[in-house]
């Protein structure tokens, strides 16, 4: 079966190239790209001319149905700018192909390496996502963030080689990242009429803290785990702490 990697991205010139030097096996390599300034546009030209500018963002899912669009095959992986996909994956994912149905889906597991370290609790491992799919069966969902294959009515395929996930490599960035996402959270929140407040905030951040430290194991990650459950929690603070003053 025919594959095309489906990639979204802007202004990573860090990643991108480790990214595409480890999928540049796929039949076909899709880049929907939302106004990078940087070298992303040149880093993705030594690997494909199948480069699409759409800089009118209207969130992470239709970015992702944007790049699914423009694939000419049927089976899409979309991957991440900051994921690598090892020689073990690549192999167990072309053996996994020949032997399903259309209505399958391959579901990756994540191993995110953060503070100098891969991450095995916190709630970061193992993280399940489902990455590959037949367009024609179904497609990403239209989420503004965390935003995901819809997988009702099919069959997933567990993998069990580990896609590697380097994103979490400038603390600081990956703050700034997950403020936007707060923001971002904080617009659903309010399309789906959540209840919002201050005290909705507190209460939701020191859960999110118990939760990644504590019930997710994070302990075990050393101080890595208390640094992710502290940007956990401040994150849950944030997305109704915004919601709240927009409501």
């Amino acid at each position: 079966m025919k594959l095309s990697v489906c990639i979204i991205c802007k202004n990573e010139e860090s990643t991108l190239e480790r990214c595409l030097e480890s999928v540049k096996w796929a039949d076909e390599i899709i880049i929907v790209d939302s106004g990078s300034t940087d070298k992303t546009l040149d880093i993705a030209k030594r690997y494909t001319n199948k480069i699409a500018i759409r800089e009118d963002w209207e969130g992470f899912g239709e970015q992702r149905r944007r790049a699914e669009a423009l694939a000419s095959n049927d089976w899409v992986f979309a991957i991440d700018c900051d994921e690598v996909v090892s020689e073990e994956l690549h192999k167990e994912i072309i053996n996994t192909l020949n032997r399903i149905d259309n209505n399958s889906i391959l579901v990756l597991n994540r191993l995110t390496h953060f503070c100098g370290k891969f991450i095995r609790h916190s709630g970061w491992y193992p993280s399940r996502i489902a990455r590959i799919y037949n367009k024609k069966i179904t497609n990403y969902n239209a989420n503004l963030v965390h935003e995901s294959v819809i997988t009702k009515g099919c069959k997933l395929v567990n993998l069990k080689a580990d896609l590697l996930h380097y994103q979490y490599e400038d603390l600081f960035a990956y703050i700034n990242k997950r403020n936007g996402y707060a923001n971002i959270g904080a617009d659903q929140l309010l399309k789906k009429d959540k209840s919002v407040s201050i005290g909705k905030a507190i209460g939701s951040s020191l859960f999110a803290f118990i939760r990644h430290y504590f019930l997710r194991l994070g302990f075990l990650d050393g101080k890595a785990g208390f640094v992710i459950a502290v940007i956990q929690s401040h994150y849950s603070f944030n997305k109704y702490l915004f919601a709240d003053y927009r409501k």
